[in-house]
Order: structure tokens, then C-alpha cells, then sequence
């Protein structure tokens, strides 16, 4: 697995049970109580996407795995939070903004309380549909029989 310089972010979380942690993206993603809560991002020097370029790193800091609906409960709570660029659905975190460390600990207390706008149910994955062998067609049947009937 990668190296993460701020995987201390998830200390208190690892010592849980009900807590996991595994790559995801190239990214450390937390699953606390079976919801996905957080990826860790750390890929320095990329602030561009399609075309626009953006004050901050767009993968160097901490996503905020959260439904669209609560966004501005979570930015009310935390003002430095923003939309992420490529994954708009979630909040995120740079670790450029100042005082990142002070918002870090805040998202954590909140998901460690339970907090419901912190956190996705990961989708089921679906089932792979077993291919199906096609009967062979009336021609091929007849052809091989009356192959063998020549014979």
C-alpha cells in the first residue's frame, strides 16, 4: 500500500472495529459502521481539470464522501469546504487552505458522533450475467446429420 504522509488523519478510526481502511483511486479511503466517510488524497502540483485551472491542488487533500443535499450543512460547519472539482457530489478539503489540520479534526468528531451528512452507503456491486451458449441453429444440425448420413 502507499505511503500517506497525513494517514494520522485516520488513527482514531483505525483502532475501531467497525472501521476499515483500503486504497481506493490512488487515495486511503476510511469505511467507518459500513459507510464510506473519507478518501486521503496525496498527489501534489494537479490544480487543472477540462480546461480550468483552480487556486488548489484538486488531489491533495481530503474528500468528504456526503449526498449533494447536505453540502451546505457541512459548509456552514466548515467554510473552507468546496465541491470537489471532478467529483462534485462530495466536499473537499485542500490541504493548501490554512488551518486544514483545526477542519480535519472537526470532520472527524463529527463522523465519529455519527453525524448523518458525513458518509455514502457503497453501492452493491452488480452481478456479472453468466453468458449464455447459444443453441446450435436448425442448419448446422441438419448439415452435420446429413454429413453422417453420406458416410
Amino acid at each position: 500500500m502507499k505511503h500517506f504522509e497525513n494517514r494520522w488523519i485516520f488513527d482514531a478510526f483505525e483502532e475501531k472495529e467497525d472501521s476499515i481502511l483500503k486504497s481506493m483511486f490512488g487515495g486511503l479511503a476510511l469505511y467507518h459502521q459500513g459507510q464510506l466517510k473519507f478518501i486521503l488524497m496525496e498527489n501534489p502540483g494537479d490544480n487543472e481539470y477540462r480546461g480550468k485551472k483552480y487556486s488548489y491542488d484538486i488531489w491533495n487533500g481530503l474528500l468528504v464522501a456526503t449526498d449533494q443535499s447536505r453540502h451546505s450543512l457541512l459548509i456552514k460547519e466548515i467554510e473552507r469546504l468546496v465541491p470537489h472539482p471532478v467529483l462534485p457530489k462530495w466536499l473537499y478539503l485542500p490541504f493548501t487552505f490554512e488551518s486544514w489540520e483545526d477542519d480535519v479534526e472537526k470532520l472527524l468528531r463529527l463522523a465519529h458522533r455519527g453525524d448523518p451528512a458525513i458518509g455514502v452507503w457503497p453501492q452493491e456491486k452488480k452481478k456479472s450475467k453468466a453468458k449464455k451458449k447459444k443453441p446450435a441453429s436448425k442448419k448446422r444440425v441438419l448439415k452435420k446429420t446429413k454429413s453422417k448420413l453420406r458416410s
